[in-house]
């Protein structure tokens, strides 16, 4: 038993409870855009981030409380390193921002409103070590130069889409790296989680999207799925379906199967880690707690941008209501 997990659990298990609430939700779906929608906002988690803030901005806000999140994590689980498999993609993202922009000379300060404070490297030496070709010397056994340079020639010829490839086959990369070097169990199976999710995402892409299907990767090895029982979209979407509980599933593929909008499909995965990381947390002594506490903090952020966002551009309450990420919301 991993005791020394007894003190970090216990803490994140405590703050899970002050994060977004149903009572919060349905106080903001009511509440008119502009002042009284802030208003209500500062009832929520969100108040002391916006009162830190001199204009009170709600995406400032919400960043803020993902980077506290992050920082507590590492801060006191007994291995904090591990946990960058939740944050690492955000370290990817930025390079390819970096990437994409060297074809335009776009200066650094140009590009911040762009990039992400929650990866694991501070975005200024994560570009400075871009520039100056360092980038592997940031992680034993990390080939981000090579992917870094072979997308910046992508760029200039184009190939927008074998860039975010590049990018999302070293992203996987670094994830398997960091989970194996970690031997643990749950942050293992995370990993070949999202590993599933993206070769059934991508797979229905390139069946979608002809530049997908010529420039794109379809698949990641190391998830559980084979490269072949993900043919046709019916095979795929019969696979996604064996993901956990099937029932999760089906509403989001009736609705994907009708409009062909991955967003239903997007917040049933988001939904499917959040359970797989609920049911193991029943073992207090796993780092699957602290991957809980993560994946909600992240999911109410989620759902006061779809609240927001939705109401500032006129959408219906039951159109934003049908975009909310629901599971495991405190009452």
């Amino acid at each position: 038993m991993q005791t020394s997990y007894i003190y970090s659990v216990s803490r994140v298990n405590t703050l899970r409870e002050y994060l977004l609430t149903k009572t919060d939700i349905e106080r903001l779906l009511v509440a008119a855009p502009g002042d009284e929608l802030h208003t209500a906002l500062k009832e929520t988690y969100l108040a002391p981030y916006l009162t830190r803030l001199d204009d009170e901005d709600m995406a400032k806000a919400i960043e803020l409380t993902l980077i506290d999140a992050k920082r507590l994590v590492h801060q006191i689980a007994p291995h904090g390193d591990m946990f960058r498999v939740l944050w690492v993609h955000y370290d990817i993202h930025n390079l390819r921002v970096f990437a994409k922009a060297q074809h335009e000379q776009i200066t650094f300060s140009d590009l911040a409103p762009y990039l992400s404070q929650r990866g694991v490297y501070d975005p200024v030496v994560l570009y400075e070590n871009a520039e100056n070709r360092t980038l592997d010397s940031m992680q034993v056994g990390w080939k981000a130069q090579e992917v870094f340079d072979r997308a910046v020639a992508l760029v200039q010829e184009g190939r927008l889409e074998a860039v975010d490839a590049l990018f999302d086959v070293l992203y996987f990369e670094t994830a398997k790296a960091i989970a194996e070097k970690s031997g643990d169990l749950f942050i293992k199976r995370f990993v070949i989680a999202n590993i599933d999710i993206f070769n059934v995402k991508s797979r229905l892409r390139a069946l979608s999207h002809q530049a997908v299907a010529d420039n794109g990767v379809h698949f990641i090895a190391g998830g559980t799925f084979s490269k072949e029982s993900l043919d046709t979209k019916d095979d795929t979407l019969t696979a996604l379906s064996r993901l956990g509980s099937s029932a999760q599933w089906t509403s989001a593929i009736e609705q994907y199967s009708k409009s062909g909008n991955t967003t239903s499909l997007d917040v049933a995965a988001d939904e499917y880690l959040i359970a797989l990381a609920k049911e193991a947390s029943s073992d207090m002594f796993s780092s699957a707690s602290l991957v809980l506490y993560y994946l909600l903090c992240r999911q109410s952020a989620a759902n006061v941008r779809t609240i927001v966002v939705g109401k500032n551009s006129g959408m219906s309450e039951d159109s934003i209501r049908a975009n909310l990420r629901m599971s495991y919301v405190n009452e």
